[in-house]
């Protein structure tokens, strides 16, 4: 458990269990807040693809890590419910003409439904056994929306809308993903602090003894998985309508293993740690497609092929990295470093 700030004592469990704690985080939060959403006055519009693709990456990445981190349960279909979230909320917006802010809820919800269908074998597998059911949901789910839902095509879904107010610009539609970011990164940190993240959370550490307290393990894995699906399928009708297309080519087994690197890169069981490795492997990839023209032009013997696969590459090497010197993530590391400022000078 590491120190508290100065002066900051718990006096009741209210305040033991307070996420905002002092004046001062409060103004570091708000401060936050305004910078967050001022950016699209001075940003140009490649930046704020690169946040938006940030935030929905966040709102996955946080259900996956309710699901592992906290519950311990392996996932490796994340991008998957990320599709079937994007098609229900597509289909509903293209064929039923439902507005998308309520096509977007629908679309979460039916991806949480789906999570529960493969979520069942939980109650008999675990580990590597899981992370395989998980694995098949990707190929299964993949293969029903390639054959039955128009994945091969694609389904073109229109921008949403406000009135006479449309939100088809990088810069309107930004608001939409941060607010929904910030709205989902509060949902995620206060139920991890509710009776069911304390179930989630014993039933990680040792899923026997939590049943022999009489904590119902497969409802609450159950519920782990609806929670952790629900996540995925409003990051991917989000990305789908800010793309314009819901397409099987965005939700592939690749990105599901991305989001697993970032919540082993930022920390598992820890909402910051989240947000730490979302930023920390998209910035990375941003900056692998930058640097990679750039290697074309200096190396010529560098072939395409290895070109291209120069990013897979990059991203092995930066887990293998982390699982050596930093298996805990960066929000541990981000943890060591405050406590020593609040220690400073003596930090022993």
């Amino acid at each position: 458990m590491f120190d508290l700030p100065c002066g900051v004592f718990n006096r009741n469990y209210e305040e033991d269990m307070a996420i905002v704690r002092t004046r001062l985080q409060w103004a570091w939060l708000i401060g936050f807040l305004i910078l967050l959403f001022s950016f699209p006055l001075f940003l140009p519009g490649e930046y704020l693809y690169l946040l938006i693709y940030m935030g929905v990456g966040v709102i996955a990445a946080l259900g996956l890590n309710i699901l592992t981190g906290y519950c311990g349960q392996i996932s490796i279909g994340q991008s998957a419910f990320m599709g079937v979230g994007a098609f229900s909320a597509g289909l509903l917006m293209t064929k039923t003409g439902l507005p998308f802010w309520f096509a977007l809820p629908i679309g979460g919800i039916m991806a949480g439904l789906v999570g529960l269908l493969f979520g069942i074998p939980s109650l008999r597998v675990k580990g590597l056994y899981l992370a395989l059911a998980t694995l098949a949901a990707q190929f299964i789910i993949y293969f029903f929306i390639v054959h039955f839902f128009e994945g091969d095509k694609g389904v073109h879904i229109p921008p949403p809308a406000i009135g006479g107010l449309v939100f088809s610009t990088d810069e309107s539609f930004y608001y939409i993903v941060m607010a929904l970011t910030v709205l989902f990164t509060f949902f995620a940190k206060s139920i991890v602090r509710t009776r069911a993240g304390r179930a989630f959370i014993a039933i990680r550490d040792n899923d026997i003894a939590a049943e022999v307290m009489g904590i119902n393990i497969f409802r609450y894995k159950l519920l782990a998985f609806f929670v952790g699906c629900f996540f995925a399928g409003i990051a991917g009708a989000l990305w789908a309508t800010y793309m314009g297309l819901a397409s099987a080519e965005h939700y592939t087994l690749l990105d599901s293993i991305w989001l697993l690197g970032m919540i082993v890169v930022g920390g598992l069981g820890t909402v910051s740690g989240t947000i730490f490795g979302v930023v920390f492997i998209r910035g990375f990839e941003y900056l692998v497609q930058l640097i990679t023209p750039v290697l074309s032009g200096a190396i010529p013997a560098l072939s395409g092929n290895m070109l291209a696969a120069f990013e897979v590459l990059s991203f092995g090497l930066i887990i293998l990295l982390f699982l050596i010197f930093e298996p805990r993530g960066l929000n541990h590391r981000w943890e060591i470093i405050k406590t020593s400022c609040r220690l400073h000078p003596w930090a022993h």
